[in-house]
Parts: structure tokens; C-alpha cells; sequence
């Protein structure tokens, strides 16, 4: 350690470290010292240091993708509220691009209404006077015929004649009533009956003349449910051909459907649906199914017109000149809305179309549209609010829906906003942790690896502690044998028992000798896992006893009484006669030199169904409870300054706990300090392990 004087730092912690444990444990302390100091510098450079980096970096990653998460929200709302606008936009440019591209090409946008728009329900067509040309309004002076007929009497008759099949009777009574008729409808309707009554009564000759009659005669007379008396003899008529000649009878049906089918209806009468359904139905398997197939859509599609413009027509005078006649360049499209319809307008050079969509409808539409643009999956929702709608938060992102739907706009918001905040705080939750707990087995490395290193500080310690003690106590032995080896070389010893004297000492001082190199040896061979013992059955009591007897001389010379209890009959126990030999020897030699005091060791022997046992009793300094869990270490010493005045090895208990664990036992310890220590050994009736 010669270098060491040219550094400043460690010469000044030798000469500390030297008063306490003098100079050459001061230059081993200060030797190992420096291994560790190197150590922990390079732990420190190499795992501390790169640690403390990551988790500064790992917080700021975390903070960053917080941001990160954040803002791509943000993006999912902006990218979902223009999905939406565009689909909304898409959704009408192709309604009125739909629109104008028939009304330029001359074609009628009074059918195949869906073909516009699924929420298309109705059009209604003025003329530039503001006048409704399609559907028809009806006529101030149209309605149901006079109701003098009901209670006309030939009337009445004949309606009961009919209703008891008295077929001939009514006929002759409805002829009447035609008669005495003072009005051209209700004479009208009383020959459509007859012409029914005669049909029914099999005289089809005179039926076909009664509604050729109806049909040239009272044609647009409507009867008490709205049907046009020439629209009902037609169809009777076509009836009467199909059953003569069934291709010209279809025909005639054919084309009556197809004239009613061309003509505008009127709005609250559904006699020209009605006509033009039973017709259809009357040839559906006479006619070409693409016929049919074509005429029943056109038949519904305006049935459902006619509807929907009884239904909404009210609704739409109330906009008057506000919407319906709201002046404006053709081609363009301007919107409003009542109750249950969205009104879209336009202008040709001509006429005006107002087209009615079902609000409802509309609206499902523009929900698909909201739904597709968030996406199922998505973090965000679109919710669509009018100009009445209270706002629970700020958007994420916000569109208008003009001008379509003034005052309305669609908004983006989170799905779930608290679920997406617990989800981030749950994520940043996760981040710290896992920096945390990084930062914590770093802690925890650290921590092991001091005391690793101190461990290894103490081993060394131990180590050299132990080389001095086993120095010392083989010198001791040593000496004794030289000093009284010379002494009778020399012709020292004057007398017989002078020399015999000193031969009892070199015999004695060489079986200790003798002891401490056994021990030494098979502390060697278990540090290296080599040691392998041969296990008999026989009598633990017996090897006891002879361990007793060959202590007794040495226990007498320093004046300590030994007393051995043994039972009568003990079990046989497997055993390794030289190992427990060793064992009873480090035991009785701990006991006299921690127990001279008290001058006494007790050996007790006994025996249950499970064990032996072997205990060895002293009334010395005794064991703290502290001390009493380190004892079997190897190299340990009692830092009592009464236990380190004796000196040991501190590898003799070491041994005995191997030994004991060889056999499948184990030793077990009671003390209390000032009071005596019992060890006491636990053998197995079993056979234990080979070689364990």
C-alpha cells in the first residue's frame, strides 16, 4: 500500500480507519474500499445515472403523448365534422343536381320521387301565376253529390230489393229512380247502379248498354266515396270484355290504367287509385310482368303523393309568398321548413316546383350520414342541434347545416368524455407507474448492491479475520508441542512424571492441532460442495458417551465438571460416526470455552417417536437473541467484547449446521445472555439422503 502515501484522501481514511482496527486492517479495509468506491462509481455512471435520464425522458414522453392524444382528438373531430359536412352536402347537391338535370332534359319530376331522394314525398308544381297545376286542387264547386238521393224513396227501394238478392226488382226500381231524378249526378248514379244491378242479375247485354250510357252521359260525376262514375263504367266495361275475349279485355284495362295513371289526380280523392289498382289486379295474369311491375311502382308512387299532399299542403300555405312563391333566378334552390316537411324550391323559366321531404326522414338521413362520419369506433360523436337546442359544452368541432337547415348545426363531441379522461389518466397513470417502478428496482438494485458489496466487504473481512484466528490458534498448539518437545530433548523434565506430563501436553495440544485442521479441511471441502459422508445405522448414545469420555481429561485440567445423561434403550439412528464425532467435539469444545466460568456442561440424550436428540448445556456468557440467527454463518463472531476474547475460527458452528442438514436434521439453539447457552442436535429416525 505504498502508493496509497501520495493519495491524499485514502491516506487520511487509513489513519482512521487504523485507529479503530490498527494499521494492516486499515490497509485491507482501505484496499477493499477502493474496489468498492470503483464499484459504485461505475453502478452509479452505468445504471443510476442512465436511469434517472430515462425516467425524466419517459415523463416527458408521457406529457407529450398526453398532447399527442389530446390533439388527435381534436383531429378526429375536425376530420368528423367535414366528413360530415360533405356528406351532407353530397346528400342535397345530388337531390337538386337530380332535379335540374329533369327538368332541363324535359322529364318529369313528379315520378320516381326516391330516384331524387329517399325522403321525397311530394312535388308540387305552380304555374307563374302562383296557381297549383299537379296534383290538382279540387275545384271550389267540386264535391259530393247532393245528398237528396239517400232519401229518395225508388232509391231506398231498390237498395233493400239489392240487398235481397231481388235482382230484376231493383233494376226496375233504379230505372225509376233515374227517372223521377231531378239532377243530372244523382240520374247519372242511379244508371251506374242499374248498370251494376243488371251485371249482377246475369242480363250483361243490358249492363254493357247501362254503362256505355254512364260512360258517355254522367262520365265525370262523382259518386258518395269520390269515384268517377266514367272511371268505375270503364273498368265494369273492360270486365265484361275480358270474360268474351280475354286479349282485347286486357288490352281495354290496360290502357284505362294507363290513362288514369297519365292524368293528374286530385287532391282528397282517391277514386282514381283505388280504379287504377283494381285494375291492375283484374289482369295481373294476363299482363306483361314488366308491365306490371312498372305500373304498380307508378300506381304507388302516386297514391303516396296524393297522400302526402293532403297532409302537407296545409302546411305549406302557411309559408305563402315567404317560401312557396319567394321569387328567385331558375336553377337555384332555396329551403325552408314547417312541421313535418322540409321544403326544397325551385324555379324553372316557367313554372315553380316546391318539393316536400319528409322531415323525419331527412333527419335519419342526415343521423346515417352524422353516424358514418364519427365513425362506430370512434372517440367523438356528431350531435345535430337546431337554433332552440341548449349547448351542454363546447364542441370539439362545429359545422352549420345553412342552407339547408337554417339555424341548425352539427357538433362534435367526445363519446364518452369521461370515459376518454379516465382512459388518458389511466394511461398516464400506467406511464408514471412504469417509471416508478423502474426508478424503484433501481432504488432497489442500489440498495441490494450496497449491501452486496457491503457483504462482500464483511466476507473479506471475515476472510482475513479468520487467517489471523487460525494463524493464532494453530500457533498455540504448535508452540506447546515445540516448548515441550525441546524440554525433553534437552533433559529438561528431571523425573518420570515430569516427562510424562509433558507428553500428555504434546499429545493433548496435537489433537486440538489435529481438531483445527479437520475442521479447516472440511470447511473447505463444503465451501466447495465436495464433502460426502457414509451413513450407518447404530447407537447415537454410544459415540456420545466416548465424546464424553475423551473430553473429560481436558474438561478436569480447567477444572470444569462434564455430566452425561443417557437413556437406557435409544433408537437406532443412520449416522456418520466421524461427522457426529466432529460435531459433539466443537460443541463441547464452544461450551468449556464460553461456560469456564461456570464450570459445568450437561450432555442430555433422549428420544421421541420422530428423533434423537442431543443436547449440550453451558452456564457461561450465553447468546443474545440478536446474535442467535448469525451464529451458524461462516467466519461470524459475536461482537460481545466477553465472546471475542476467546478465540475461534467462527467456521465451527458453520459446520455442525452442514453436518446436522447432511444427516436430515438440524440443530437448534436456546441462550439467553449471562444465563448459559443448549444446543441441542435433532437426528432423523429416518435414513437420510445418500451424500446429501
Amino acid at each position: 500500500m505504498d502508493d496509497d502515501k501520495s493519495l491524499g484522501p485514502v491516506r487520511l481514511l487509513r489513519r482512521l480507519l487504523a485507529a479503530r482496527r490498527g494499521d494492516v486492517r486499515a490497509m485491507v479495509d482501505v484496499y477493499h474500499l477502493r474496489g468498492v468506491l470503483f464499484f459504485v462509481l461505475v453502478f452509479a455512471a452505468t445504471i443510476v445515472l442512465p436511469g434517472l435520464l430515462l425516467a425524466y425522458y419517459g415523463v416527458a414522453g408521457i406529457r407529450a403523448q398526453q398532447r399527442a392524444g389530446a390533439a388527435e382528438v381534436e383531429r378526429v373531430a375536425t376530420s368528423a365534422a367535414d366528413n360530415f359536412q360533405v356528406g351532407v352536402e353530397a346528400l342535397f347537391k345530388g337531390f337538386e343536381d337530380g332535379t335540374l338535370n329533369r327538368l332541363k332534359s324535359g322529364q318529369s319530376v313528379t315520378s320516381g320521387l326516391r330516384e331524387l331522394s329517399e325522403s321525397l314525398r311530394v312535388v308540387f308544381r305552380y304555374d307563374g301565376e302562383g296557381k297549383l297545376v299537379f296534383p290538382r286542387p279540387p275545384d271550389d264547386g267540386e264535391g259530393l253529390e247532393d245528398q237528396e238521393l239517400f232519401f229518395f224513396a225508388p232509391w231506398q227501394a231498390a237498395l233493400h230489393a239489392e240487398r235481397q238478392g231481388e235482382f230484376t226488382r231493383a233494376s226496375t226500381l233504379f230505372a225509376q229512380a233515374a227517372r223521377e231524378a231531378r239532377a243530372p249526378d244523382l240520374r247519372g248514379q242511379a244508371v251506374y247502379a242499374r248498370a251494376n244491378t243488371a251485371h249482377r242479375a246475369g242480363e250483361l247485354y243490358l249492363a254493357e248498354q247501362l254503362y256505355t250510357e254512364v260512360l258517355t252521359g254522367y262520365a265525370a260525376v262523382r259518386d258518395a266515396y269520390g269515384f268517377r262514375l266514367g272511371d268505375l263504367a270503364r273498368l265494369k266495361l273492360g270486365e265484361l270484355r275480358l270474360a268474351r275475349d280475354p286479349v282485347s279485355g286486357e288490352a281495354s284495362v290496360r290502357e284505362h290504367v294507363e290513362a288514369l295513371l297519365a292524368e293528374p289526380w286530385i287532391i282528397g280523392r282517391g277514386g282514381e287509385a283505388a280504379v287504377a289498382r283494381r285494375g291492375i289486379d283484374l289482369i295481373a295474369g294476363r299482363a306483361n310482368p314488366e308491365w306490371l311491375g312498372r305500373a304498380r311502382g307508378r300506381l304507388e308512387d302516386r297514391a303516396s303523393q296524393l297522400f302526402w299532399a293532403e297532409r302537407l299542403l296545409p302546411q305549406l300555405e302557411t309559408l305563402g309568398a315567404k317560401g312557396r312563391l319567394l321569387p328567385m333566378a331558375a336553377g337555384s334552390f332555396s329551403y325552408s321548413r314547417t312541421e313535418d316537411a322540409l321544403w326544397a324550391t325551385t324555379w324553372t323559366s316557367q313554372d315553380q316546383y316546391v318539393l316536400g321531404l319528409d322531415l323525419d326522414a331527412m333527419w335519419a338521413q342526415v343521423g346515417e350520414i352524422a353516424v358514418r362520419a364519427a365513425g362506430p369506433e370512434s372517440d367523438v360523436v356528431a350531435v345535430v342541434r337546431g337554433p332552440d337546442d341548449g349547448e351542454p359544452a363546447a364542441p370539439l368541432a362545429r359545422r352549420s347545416l345553412a342552407p339547408w337547415f337554417p339555424g341548425w348545426s352539427v357538433g362534435i363531441y367526445p363519446r364518452d368524455a369521461e370515459a376518454l379522461r379516465q382512459r388518458q389518466a389511466e394511461e398516464r397513470q400506467r406511464g408514471i407507474g412504469i417509471i416508478l417502478l423502474s426508478l424503484t428496482m433501481i432504488v432497489v438494485g442500489t440498495g441490494l448492491s450496497a449491501r452486496l458489496v457491503q457483504r462482500e466487504l464483511q466476507m473479506a473481512r471475515d476472510k482475513s479475520d479468520f487467517a489471523a484466528n487460525v494463524s493464532h490458534e494453530l500457533r498455540s498448539p504448535i508452540t506447546q508441542i515445540r516448548l515441550k518437545a525441546e524440554a525433553l530433548q534437552l533433559g529438561l523434565a528431571p523425573d518420570e512424571a515430569s516427562r510424562e506430563r509433558h507428553y500428555d501436553v504434546i499429545v493433548r495440544e496435537s489433537e486440538r492441532l489435529s481438531r483445527l485442521v479437520d475442521n479447516v479441511l472440511d470447511f473447505a471441502s463444503i465451501e466447495r460442495g465436495r464433502k460426502r459422508y457414509t451413513f450407518r445405522p447404530g447407537d447415537l448414545g454410544t459415540i456420545v458417551a466416548r465424546m464424553v469420555e475423551a473430553a473429560m481429561v481436558a474438561m478436569e485440567t480447567r477444572g470444569m465438571d462434564i455430566q452425561l445423561t443417557l437413556p437406557e434403550d435409544s433408537p437406532v439412528v443412520w449416522h456418520d460416526t466421524d461427522a457426529v464425532s466432529q460435531v459433539l467435539t466443537n460443541l463441547l469444545s464452544n461450551a468449556a470455552k464460553y461456560g469456564q466460568e461456570a464450570g459445568w456442561i450437561k450432555v442430555d440424550v433422549t428420544s421421541d417417536s420422530d428423533e434423537v436428540r442431543v443436547a449440550v448445556s453451558d452456564g457461561g456468557i450465553g447468546i443474545s437473541p440478536e446474535e442467535q440467527r448469525q451464529i451458524f454463518e461462516q467466519y461470524y463472531r459475536s461482537s460481545d467484547p466477553l465472546a471475542r476474547r476467546k478465540k475461534g475460527t467462527g467456521i465451527g458452528l458453520t459446520i455442525v449446521k452442514y453436518i446436522m442438514e447432511a444427516h436430515g436434521g438440524r440443530v437448534s439453539v436456546r441462550s439467553a445472555t449471562g444465563r448459559g447457552s443448549t444446543f441441542t442436535l435433532h437426528f432423523p429416525l429416518r435414513p437420510p439422503r445418500p451424500n446429501a
